[in-house]
């Protein structure tokens, strides 16, 4: 009798705890497996992600290419030859004279003064005369004088100095006086031979 009453009080409580199993919930939410790695592997994300906006974030500058010149050989200078004639000069003496078909005629070489000269101041008319006829200018007939223009001379008419022969020259030199006001004058002179009356001989002065 006391065993049959043991034996119910088991079976009670048995049922009773299986009663309360669904009672007591689901089973509990296993806790989640913690990973060693998973914080450098944040960190590393991280980082990355903070490289990449850097990198967005920084303008990419293009290079510019400066174009180089490329040196270029500077040619040498060409030499540039300079041939320098000399002027031959040719004295009052020297100049080429010429020649003439006709009896009597001359070639004016030089004349003087050529500079300015002071008013009322006594100077010489001078001309260099060739003869380039065929004829000689004999002293005996031949003289030279003034024929036009202003009246500079202090004597109108001269002897030849000399003879003087085809190919020669002579000075004819007439003695003068400047007028006493400045300005420009002109006087001319011939060559007389007989009757032959050539080689007209103009001078130009200043007088200041």
């Amino acid at each position: 009798m006391r065993y049959s009453h043991r034996l119910t009080l088991i079976l009670t409580a048995a049922v009773f705890t299986l009663a309360c199993l669904p009672a007591l919930g689901a089973a509990a939410t296993p806790l989640p497996t913690f990973d060693a790695n998973a914080p450098l592997t944040a960190i590393a994300q991280t980082a990355g992600v903070a490289a990449t906006q850097t990198a967005m974030s920084v303008p990419t500058a293009t290079p510019t290419i400066i174009p180089t010149r490329t040196p270029t050989d500077t040619p040498s200078p060409t030499p540039t030859f300079l041939f320098l004639v000399p002027t031959q000069f040719i004295p009052p003496t020297q100049v080429p004279i010429g020649s003439s078909n006709l009896d009597f005629d001359c070639q004016v070489i030089s004349f003087e003064p050529q500079e300015a000269v002071a008013a009322s101041s006594r100077f010489f008319g001078k001309w260099l005369v060739a003869n380039i006829g065929r004829a000689a200018w004999n002293a005996d007939n031949v003289d030279y004088q003034y024929v036009d223009g202003d009246k500079l001379h202090l004597q109108s008419i001269y002897d030849f100095p000399a003879s003087v022969q085809p190919g020669g020259t002579v000075e004819i030199t007439v003695d003068m006086q400047a007028p006493a006001e400045p300005g420009e004058y002109y006087t001319r002179w011939r060559i007389n031979a007989g009757k032959e009356h050539f080689c007209p001989m103009d001078l130009r002065i200043k007088v200041y």
